[in-house]
């Protein structure tokens, strides 16, 4: 099934600023603009991106915006239904059968909440994330059950012949988002628990992070030995030698696990899972799902990763970006948050001697 996303970024974000829009803002040496582009630029079934401008605005911060083939930019309308509206009438000759709009402003959207929109959309005309308010709510005086009022998130997914046929028939009515006009005609829509991490950016405060971030550092070493396969992130790698040890031997997902256990004093992969008959030759892949459903559930969210390989053998050039995605599908989280490099010791040591591979990692992780 192909798919489209609509990402609306035309907003002028008075409520944040008069001068920069919020979408332009930098956060972690990034344009906001740019995480929505990047996590949906990831996605396979997702085979082109309309993003949705104002020009003026645009212009001035044209060259730091995120590009690649899949992008195609169109100046928005009037208003938020406008530039949606726009968008959807540029595909009336594509053969896209879904379709996400997302909103530029919440760019801390998680991969697993894009795959898991994708994923229930393939049974479900219309498919919305929200999140239940924890508040409580009043409305002319009177207390609502907040178990039944919930914030809607993006990004939606719509078939688009529906959405699109919706929106020429209420182009006259205002609605403040797409799930609106499902809701309104009183149409089956599959709601499905969001993130309360995907805010969406309004006033300046909502960028502020003034949440505690911490650090790890994890290393490992394996010795090199012939008859034993060579798994490194989770990757085999074809050599005529592998690393030895009680599971599979891969020195960076051990120094992975121990520098996100130490980021927070969790303890260490020795602790977690002790050598016994219970883990032995156990793929270290298995671990690390484990740890990452453990740090998830004590709302601790990775940063970033920077991962260096020490080996003088196998040359990893062709293997690095492979390991990077791999890692990053099993923590939850993009790319772009995982470094891998690749290094040697000159031929000094055991490492340089061809005798064992190494890794270290620094992670980094903030408490929710």
């Amino acid at each position: 099934m192909s798919y489209c996303a609509i990402i609306l970024a035309a907003g002028k974000g008075h409520r944040y600023s008069k001068t920069i829009p919020k979408q332009y803002t930098v956060f972690d040496n990034e344009l906001i603009i740019n995480y929505s582009l990047k996590i949906f630029s990831e996605i396979n079934t997702i085979k082109k991106i309309i993003l949705v401008i104002n020009k003026p605005q645009f212009t001035k911060f044209k060259d730091r915006v995120y590009r690649n083939k899949k992008i195609t930019i169109i100046q928005g309308g009037k208003e938020r239904k406008d530039s949606v509206f726009l968008a959807l009438s540029r595909l009336q000759r594509a053969n896209y059968k879904k379709i996400l709009i997302h909103d530029a402003a919440r760019p801390f959207l998680k991969k697993k909440l894009l795959n898991k929109i994708i994923k229930f959309s393939k049974k479900n005309e219309a498919v919305i994330p929200y999140t239940s308010n924890t508040d409580t709510i009043v409305f002319k005086n009177k207390i609502l059950d907040r178990k039944k009022v919930l914030s809607i998130q993006t990004p939606q997914c719509f078939s688009y012949k529906k959405i699109f046929f919706l929106h020429k028939e209420y182009k006259n009515k205002k609605f403040s988002d797409e799930s609106s006009l499902y809701l309104y005609k009183n149409l089956k829509v599959k709601k499905i628990l969001g993130d309360y991490d995907n805010i969406k950016i309004t006033i300046k405060k909502d960028l502020n992070n003034d949440k505690k971030i911490s650090y790890g550092i994890g290393y490992d070493i394996h010795k090199l030995e012939k008859d034993y396969k060579l798994y490194l992130g989770g990757i085999y790698i074809p050599y005529s030698m592998g690393t030895v040890g009680h599971s599979d031997g891969d020195p960076v997902i051990h120094a992975l696990i121990d520098s996100l256990l130490g980021s927070k004093k969790l303890g260490d992969i020795g602790t977690l899972f002790p050598n016994n008959k219970k883990f032995k030759n156990k793929r270290s892949t298995f671990f690390l799902k484990k740890v990452i459903n453990f740090i998830e559930a004590k709302n601790i969210k990775i940063n970033n990763i920077d991962i260096n390989i020490i080996a003088q053998k196998p040359n990893l050039k062709k293997y690095k970006n492979i390991i990077s995605k791999n890692l990053a599908k099993i923590c939850n989280v993009s790319e772009n948050q995982i470094s891998v490099k690749g290094k040697t010791t000159d031929r000094l040591g055991n490492v340089g001697k061809n005798k064992a591979i190494a890794c270290e990692v620094i992670s980094s992780v903030t408490n929710n």
